[in-house]
């Protein structure tokens, strides 16, 4: 027997608690070893804000961010719900399945469980609500299917409302229903009626939101995150292809094209649904990676429609294809936890990695010391992400001073300039040559760098900010990239808008 057989013997031999139970143990250490992401301590900011919007998408990620603070802001905790996420899909898919074969079904839950790409997805990030519940939502109408009852149709309608309210690529799912359910297999159109009209109330809570915040994550997701994107790339769509071969893995995308020819039986039409999931979302993204550059993060909520497909396969496949992906997965693991439990020392033959890691783990200490010297003065930083990293660090507040980039302005809701006019901030700086654009904002400055274990940390400490400046500076400048709304749009309200160019309404 080789060893690819061997490991897929034992995989296959594992209770899915047993897998499941493994797959946590490496979640929570790599949750452990993972210093805070600026995506994470951003949406750690949304969840102390509680909101039905944001600025750059729907909500559910500040939502879940909520409930665990309710409890902790220990960043395992934070965790949780992309901790949980794949072990929640896992039991579902063994649970609707198992009563069919429930050797298949527990090897699907555990392929899944142990696709590297799962294993190593520990962060509550706006992908973590799409995965999960647009999963939930395809096992609801597959069992929608099976039964014939449309409340599962109406729990699936539910399913895809919450994966919008998590991340706009949830209408790709949307669009695959409509396909299938007045399409495909027309004959189901009722249960098709009742999903669509169960998800159009959470729709029209995000489109509300937005009408009363200055449509903000909707020009952001159409419009303002588009801009400068050149047109066609044909590396683009090679990355695109290349990132699909690469969360699919050759040893399955062989096993679906030699089990292509779907079974007959009652499980045939949940099988054609998550077909049809597949090819509306691969294809979509397709279209999209025509004019730029695809996130792997934003396809893994189909992934779990990808291996459902699988379900034809024989026991000896099953074993092996568990074997294959089971070494592929253990490189990654290794390879990963060893990275993280490198001491910060290790790095010194890169200067940017090792000061990175410094201030994600041990911000408090620098930011002491700069204080020992400059006072307490509130805290800015020039950028959304060192901005959340230190918010999270130091539990205290940090704006952003600046005109930022196109993501994560949710920071232009929360910070109120005026009421800084005169005062003295101390400014965290990315680089140092970042320091004459932020001395342009008060009327007096002086830089200020701290060394911590080896490495220097750059601030400026602004004395007397000059909002009439900052504004005709920094201010004129964010309205006009990102607050200018198409005219086919209706005129809400809008909180920047109302604060700094009042004359304009």
């Amino acid at each position: 027997m080789s060893p690819e057989s061997g490991l897929g013997s034992r995989i296959a031999g594992l209770t899915l608690l047993q897998g499941l139970f493994i797959a946590l143990v490496v979640k929570l250490v790599l949750a452990w070893l993972l210093p805070i992401t600026g995506d994470e301590a951003y949406f750690v900011l949304w969840g102390s804000h509680l909101d039905y919007g944001y600025y750059d998408h729907p909500p559910m990620a500040g939502w879940m961010t909520w409930l665990q603070l309710q409890i902790s802001d220990h960043r395992v905790w934070l965790r949780m719900p992309g901790i949980a996420t794949e072990l929640i899909i896992a039991c579902a898919l063994n649970a609707l399945l198992r009563r069919h074969d429930a050797d298949k079904a527990r090897w699907l839950a555990l392929l899944f469980s142990f696709s590297p790409l799962s294993l190593l997805f520990v962060f509550t990030l706006t992908d973590t609500g799409c995965i999960l519940f647009a999963a939930l939502s395809f096992l609801c109408a597959w069992q929608a299917l099976l039964t014939r009852r449309l409340l599962w149709a109406a729990a699936a309608g539910a399913g895809l409302g919450l994966a919008f309210l998590s991340k706009y690529f949830a209408v790709f799912l949307g669009l695959a229903y409509l396909v299938y359910f007045f399409a495909v297999n027309a004959r189901a159109w009722r249960m098709g009626v009742v999903l669509v009209l169960v998800a159009i109330p959470f729709g029209l809570v995000n489109l509300q939101w937005n009408y009363s915040h200055c449509w903000s994550n909707l020009l952001f997701n159409l419009v303002n995150r588009n801009r400068g994107e050149d047109g066609f790339s044909p590396s683009d769509l090679l990355s695109y292809l290349g990132m699909m071969l690469y969360v699919v893995l050759p040893p399955i995308v062989l096993a679906l094209w030699r089990q292509r020819r779907l079974p007959d039986g009652e499980l045939r039409e949940g099988l054609v649904l998550a077909r049809v999931i597949v090819l509306v979302a691969f294809s979509g993204f397709l279209l999209v990676s025509l004019h730029k550059s695809i996130g792997l993060h934003w396809v893994l909520w189909f992934y779990p429609m990808v291996l459902v497909l699988l379900w034809p396969l024989a026991g000896e496949g099953w074993s092996r294809l568990l074997g294959s992906i089971g070494w592929i997965s253990l490189v990654h693991v290794v390879l990963l936890f060893t990275l993280l439990a490198l001491p910060h020392e290790a790095w010194k033959f890169n200067a940017k990695v090792q000061r990175e890691l410094l201030s994600a783990r041990e911000a408090p200490a620098i930011l002491a010391l700069a204080r020992a010297q400059a006072g307490n003065l509130p805290l800015a930083a020039q950028g959304y992400t060192p901005a959340s990293v230190l918010a999270y660090q130091t539990r205290e507040p940090v704006m952003v001073m600046g005109a930022g980039s196109k993501y994560a302005r949710q920071d232009d809701f929360w910070t109120d300039f005026r009421s800084l006019d005169g005062k003295s901030v101390l400014v965290f700086l990315k680089r140092p040559t970042e320091a004459a654009t932020v001395a342009a904002w008060f009327r007096a400055s002086h830089p200020l760098t701290v060394q911590y274990k080896g490495q220097s940390y750059d601030f400026v400490v602004g004395e007397g900010f000059d909002y009439a400046r900052y504004h005709d500076q920094v201010l004129v400048s964010v309205r006009d990239s990102f607050y200018q709304f198409p005219d086919w749009l209706p005129k809400g309200q809008c909180a920047f808008e109302d604060k700094y160019f009042p004359a304009r309404h």
